[in-house]
């Protein structure tokens, strides 16, 4: 804990402190055993897909298995994952490295950031008791049902967002007859919470969960 304290300039405890260090071991092992000791073997080893690169990731990187069970069903968000290769793609610019024929399968990045602008935008509404609890700063444990519902259905609302938008803006390039890529879900979420981070001084409280998943 006191090497990731002193690694991140930080000067006070951070929550879970022992785990994070445990997950940045866990990394470092991964990568030395089966990948030479470099991200960019990995990255490689994905053969320029970003669906393989996360199913890479969550095979050998066991913090990265961002599932739980939701009223008997088993639900896969993958955050960490999932920001990892979009965070290459977006560093490298969609080339090199970072180039991935499908990395418009990729989601957004299910947090507690996004879901706090969906709601001020009317996007996403809470039950009266989901609401009291957030707003109280109550903690939520992760994997409750109400956890899960947040983040799934941030996940599916800016699909939703992405298609419409995707569609509006196919109707204004047809009629000025020109030609351009889709939004990425993930291009949506950055977007998104840059805005949440942006406004968090005016915004409401995000939901408290303490979790290893984001």
């Amino acid at each position: 804990g006191q090497g990731v304290r002193e690694l991140l300039g930080w000067r006070r405890d951070l929550p879970e402190q022992e785990e994070r260090a445990r997950l940045l071991r866990e990394v470092g092992t991964g990568l030395q055993k089966h990948f030479k000791g470099q991200a960019a073997e990995l990255i490689a080893a994905a053969n320029g897909s970003a669906v393989s690169l996360v199913e890479l990731i969550t095979a050998y990187f066991p913090g990265f298995r961002d599932h739980a069970v939701y009223k008997g069903r088993q639900v896969f968000l993958y955050k960490r994952a999932q920001i990892f290769v979009g965070d290459v793609y977006g560093a490298f610019g969609g080339q090199g490295l970072g180039h991935f024929r499908d990395i418009e399968q990729l989601t957004m990045f299910a947090d507690y950031r996004v879901p706090v602008v969906l709601r001020e935008l009317g996007v996403l509404e809470y039950s009266t008791e989901l609401a009291h609890l957030v707003a109280n700063q109550q903690e939520i444990a992760a994997g409750a049902e109400s956890e899960i519902e947040i983040r799934a259905a941030s996940v599916v609302a800016v699909e939703l967002l992405k298609d419409a938008a995707n569609t509006k803006l196919q109707q204004q390039r047809g009629q000025q007859g020109e030609q351009q890529a889709n939004l990425l879900s993930i291009q949506l979420d950055w977007w998104l919470w840059h805005e949440g981070e942006r406004m968090r001084k005016e915004h409401p409280p995000h939901h408290r969960t303490r979790t290893i998943y984001y």
